[in-house]
């Protein structure tokens, strides 16, 4: 069998029509001079009807072309994940990741505390001596209104003393004076140690803050009212002096 071979010295196989090498179309051939036997009487030859030069093949260009197409492709797809784009018309933004929430710590539970018990106070008891000394100074101004003048004295008690059969305490003290007030609206109650006019510093005393001008007045008052002779009389208020003429009993 008789080989060929192509312009380009590639060689050319019987079955083929073109050159695997270069890819030009075959050139037609001619039947060898020489008669062999059985070899087939010569065709006629064809015109050929291109140019004998050999024609390159175009799969180079296509596999370019196609890539240059793939390349293109990948860079409008990386143009568009990059930066929003219009795409028909309507603005594509790119989304936004969610902010991921900020862990809160548990608030500590505060351990369970046991209520207190429950406490009431006793109630204060004022007592009988306490009261006697709030009167007192509630009747202070009273008191120091009548200064200088006489005015019938009631009572003058310290706790010790017997009077009428009964040994007075600041509790009995307390409500005598009490009976007074309420049947004489002007009684006033004092305590000896706040006037030099007394011989003891320590008795709670019981007028009437009813002034006048002499002793006598004073005890005609006392008779008026009915009240026996050491029960009621004549007794002059002031912070100057003593006990010596401040005093008029009632006979």
């Amino acid at each position: 069998m008789v080989i060929e071979q192509c312009s380009c010295g590639a060689q050319l196989l019987p079955e083929l029509h073109f050159c695997v090498g270069c890819g030009a179309r075959r050139a037609p051939t001619t039947a060898p001079s020489w008669p062999a036997p059985g070899y087939p009487p010569p065709a006629t030859p064809r015109t050929p009807t291109r140019s004998s030069t050999p024609a390159r093949s175009s799969t180079p260009w296509i596999v370019a072309s196609a890539s240059i197409v793939v390349v293109a492709v990948l860079a409008a797809v990386a143009v568009l994940t990059l930066r929003p784009a219009l795409v028909m018309g309507t603005s594509v933004t790119r989304p936004i990741a969610a902010a991921a929430p900020t862990p809160v710590a548990p608030s500590p539970i505060a351990p369970l505390t046991p209520a207190p018990a429950t406490f009431t106070p006793a109630p204060v008891t004022t007592s009988a001596t306490d009261l006697l000394a709030e009167q007192v100074d509630r009747d202070r101004a009273t008191v120091e209104s009548i200064t200088g003048q006489w005015v019938p004295q009631l009572s003058s008690k310290r706790p010790g003393t017997v009077a009428n059969g009964i040994t007075y305490d600041a509790d009995t003290i307390l409500s005598h004076y009490q009976g007074l007030a309420a049947a004489y609206p002007g009684a006033a109650l004092l305590w000896s140690g706040d006037w030099p006019v007394f011989d003891h510093g320590d008795y709670w005393v019981v007028i009437v803050a009813q002034p006048f001008s002499t002793a006598a007045q004073a005890n005609a008052w006392c008779d008026t009212q009915g009240f026996a002779a050491d029960d009621c009389l004549a007794k002059k208020l002031t912070h100057t002096g003593g006990p010596q003429g401040t005093t008029v009993p009632r006979t």
